[in-house]
């Protein structure tokens, strides 16, 4: 029997790290692209006990030949484009790096896999930020895209681009539109972690937690469930484009509460400053995954209180 292999581009993530743990409990061949060989960048990998599996390989300066190359070398069956800036924040402070590092690449990786070998399945995750401001709650794969900052409209365009390269050249490519997705392998910079890091190692006499707007409502997600998802989209034998979420709708308030509660933190210890206010930042966004739902039989089993739980507590599966 032949040995599947897949190749994941920013396999250090939180994406990543969980993919990569589900590809080799499949018994898969896991090769990575990262921009960054030291050791603490792959401490995700270490933690879930399979950096030694994985081939690795750097790329900071990536060209179509250098993509050619390494496809050619691995002869992937799959492979995953979960790279990229993925902070909205960030995004504000460099914007073209933001265009470019989650597209870039990307663009390299369609014209590999049309010029040297159109039956490898590429995944590429997209984002609900593509939706910004629409006026709709619920979003689905028809809704109309209206990103707000840099980050949604770079992720707009590789969205854009991989349905291009699926349509126009038979590529064997799907887009994941994927929903806010927590785990305690968020980096700090992510609100979801600075507040249960806050509650975590609170002391009566702290200073208070300082947030931006925190009555903002999002769909929020276990993010190892959503790497199951997306690893049967892009092995399946169909190639389309999939919204991502749980389908509920709650405020980030009431994600402190629950920290705060689990940890008996007066409520009064949030103070909100329009410093950490997102520009144009979307109010309320969640997703209809109703195409996902029928096509694959997926329902998530987390829900926010759940999420918020296991963060708060470290745990990882």
């Amino acid at each position: 029997m032949k040995i599947k292999k897949a190749l994941i581009f920013g396999i250090t993530g939180q994406d990543g790290s969980y993919l990569t743990n589900l590809l080799i409990k499949k018994k898969y061949k896991v090769f990575g692209v990262t921009r960054n060989k030291k050791k603490n960048n792959f401490k995700n990998l270490i933690r879930f006990k399979v950096y030694k599996y994985v081939s690795v390989y750097l790329l900071i300066k990536p060209s179509q030949e250098k993509v050619n190359k390494l496809i050619n070398k691995i002869s992937p069956d799959e492979i995953y484009y979960l790279s990229g800036i993925s902070s909205v924040v960030n995004s504000f402070k460099d914007p073209v790096n933001a265009y470019l590092s989650n597209n870039l690449t990307l663009f390299y990786i369609l014209e590999s896999a049309r010029k040297i070998n159109p039956k490898i399945k590429i995944y590429n995750s997209a984002s609900a930020e593509c939706f910004g401001n629409n006026k709709k709650i619920y979003c689905d794969e028809k809704t109309v895209f209206n990103p707000v900052n840099p980050y949604g409209r770079a992720k707009t365009f590789g969205f854009w681009l991989t349905k291009y390269y699926r349509e126009m050249f038979g590529i064997k490519a799907s887009n994941g539109i994927l929903f806010n997705h927590e785990s305690p392998l968020r980096t700090k910079n992510f609100v979801t972690q600075k507040i249960v890091n806050y509650a975590r190692n609170y002391k009566r006499g702290d200073k208070k937690l300082i947030l931006g707007n925190t009555n903002v409502y999002r769909d929020w997600g276990w993010a190892n469930e959503y790497v199951k998802i997306i690893y049967r989209i892009n092995s399946n034998n169909k190639n389309d484009d999939y919204v991502i979420g749980t389908g509920k709708c709650r405020s980030l308030l009431e994600f402190i509460k629950i920290v705060f509660n689990e940890k008996k933190i007066p409520h009064n210890m949030i103070k909100n400053s329009k410093k950490f206010e997102r520009p144009n930042e979307i109010k309320k966004i969640a997703s209809n995954s109703n195409k996902l739902i029928k096509e694959f039989k997926w329902k998530p089993k987390y829900n926010l209180n759940d999420i918020a739980l296991k963060m708060l507590n470290k745990e990882f599966f």
